[in-house]
């Protein structure tokens, strides 16, 4: 059994008296790690889901990395919020510093890939060709593998039509690629700011809360719920079976929850 930690759309600022809809993106994560990390001191990888830094900062970035209370391999799948080079030339220095950073970990019976659905100057996510291609090298030479695939772009709707409109662009690209690799068991992502777990094509299919603020379900236009953040715990268990939960602290609710202004 192995045990996989997903922590999502943290959304820090280099300030740490930064707001989000009134909620300081810093404190929220700081409490979330705190709750994950005193419940699972020794997970055997974590996933920082994308949207990590709200302003995109290299300091920011460095952060982000500097507060993981564990020594476990990292990996990131970035999303919309992404700065490449910054996350090439902060964020990963810093998680190599304080732990150890992979895009592609292999476990005792399970192996866990991260994509870029980073899609310049966009809020929908995309998978360009290269890394649709690195995906496919990667199942096929690991075929006795069960597999997680962690991106940060919903590949389904959620029902929120303005959540749907800037979800992966591409998804039936991914999903035609996938189908003939039946190893792939579990699709992860953020992006929704909401806890989802469905089926489809076999295949499990699992959204995260975001460590801020959380989004509205089966909304319209853009909408904040009165949940508490929360991040999700996978156990990656023998013949590709999985358990899986969302876990949520306390408060860090927005103030206002009809502020609909962009952000």
């Amino acid at each position: 059994m192995s045990l996989l930690l997903h922590i999502s759309d943290s959304h820090l600022y280099e300030d740490p008296a930064g707001e989000l809809k009134g909620v300081r993106p810093r404190d929220s994560y700081e409490t979330v790690l705190k709750a994950a990390h005193t419940r699972f001191p020794e997970p055997d990888v974590v996933v920082l889901g994308g949207d990590m830094a709200q302003d995109e900062a290299a300091p920011t970035y460095r952060k982000v990395a500097e507060m993981l209370p564990w020594c476990a391999p990292v990996m990131i799948s970035p999303g919309n919020h992404a700065h490449l080079p910054s996350l090439q030339g902060a964020l990963i220095p810093a998680l190599k510093a304080c732990a150890s950073y992979s895009d592609h970990l292999q476990l005792e019976h399970w192996q866990v890939i991260t994509l870029n659905t980073h899609r310049e100057d966009t809020i929908s996510g995309y998978l360009s060709a290269s890394e649709l291609g690195r995906l496919k090298q990667l199942l096929e030479a690991s075929s006795e593998k069960h597999t997680v695939i962690a991106l940060h772009h919903p590949p389904l709707d959620v029902g929120s039509r303005w959540l749907d409109a800037i979800g992966l662009e591409n998804r039936g690209e991914l999903w035609r690629l996938i189908a003939g690799f039946p190893q792939v068991k579990v699709l992860l992502s953020g992006h929704i700011h909401q806890a989802f777990d469905t089926f489809h094509n076999g295949v499990r299919v699992l959204g995260t809360p975001s460590t801020c603020i959380q989004f509205k379900r089966r909304s319209d236009n853009f909408g904040m719920d009165d949940i508490s953040p929360g991040y999700r715990w996978i156990r990656l268990l023998e013949g590709g079976r999985i358990q899986t939960a969302v876990e949520r602290i306390k408060g860090f609710i927005p103030p206002d929850l009809n502020n609909i202004t962009p952000y």
